[in-house]
Parts: structure tokens; C-alpha cells; sequence
């Protein structure tokens, strides 16, 4: 039962590694695909901000798409902030615009991610992170 119970944790502790990664992976998934823009903005890397040191930001832009696209790539942005445990702290609607606005923070690093939608045709998905 010993083992078992061993077994059992370590599968868990790897299973949550694995899957905390999510946005992470989005971003690796479509930086090279021509459909996107992608951008990464490493200027403010080290920038003090309070206690935070900026490391840099990610864009994933995505602009008149087909509505199946954008769609899908909506799910994935959401399917990964859901498995990456973020929390929503804003949400603003003006007609079909929609900004999503979602943080998650450890003692050391703090994540914080904005989802614009424009009608079905335009997606953008912004990563930002911080260390101590």
C-alpha cells in the first residue's frame, strides 16, 4: 500500500509540472505559424516594477481569421489559463469587443495574461512575467 501511495504522488507531482506549462506552450505552438503574429518584447527585461523585475512579454496576434480559428484558438487560450490555474481579475465588454484580464503569483513569480477579442475575427493573447 506504501508503494502504491508512492506511486500515486509522484505520477501527481508530475502530471501537475507537466500541465503547468499550458500558456507557455500556446505560444510555442504558434509562434512560427504564418496565420499569427508573434512578438516578444524582451527590452524591459530586469525593469524594476515594486518588487517585481520584469522578464519580458509575449503577443500572439491573430487577425482576420477564418471564425473556425479564432474559435479554436480561443478554446486553447482558455483551456490553458483554466489547467494553469490563473485567476480572472477583469473582464470588459463593449459590443462583440471582449478584454479578459487574469494573474497567477507565487512567492517568486507572478504571471499576468490579457485576452482581447474583437468580434470573431481578431484575437490577441498577451503573456507578461515577473520575478523576484
Amino acid at each position: 500500500m506504501k508503494k502504491f501511495f508512492s506511486m500515486m504522488l509522484i505520477a501527481l507531482a508530475f502530471s501537475a509540472a507537466a500541465s503547468a506549462q499550458q500558456v507557455e506552450k500556446l505560444f510555442d505552438k504558434y509562434m512560427e505559424d504564418i496565420r499569427f503574429q508573434y512578438i516578444y518584447d524582451g527590452s524591459d527585461i530586469d525593469k524594476k516594477e515594486g518588487k517585481w523585475i520584469n522578464k519580458g512579454q509575449k503577443m500572439l496576434t491573430l487577425n482576420k481569421a477564418e471564425a473556425g480559428l479564432v474559435k479554436t484558438f480561443s478554446d486553447e487560450i482558455n483551456a490553458a489559463i483554466k489547467t494553469d490555474g490563473y485567476k480572472q481579475t477583469t473582464f470588459v465588454r463593449n459590443g462583440t469587443n471582449k478584454v479578459s484580464n487574469y494573474i497567477k503569483e507565487t512567492e517568486n513569480r507572478k504571471e499576468e495574461l490579457t485576452v482581447i477579442q474583437n468580434n470573431e475575427t481578431h484575437i490577441m493573447f498577451i503573456w507578461e512575467s515577473y520575478s523576484k
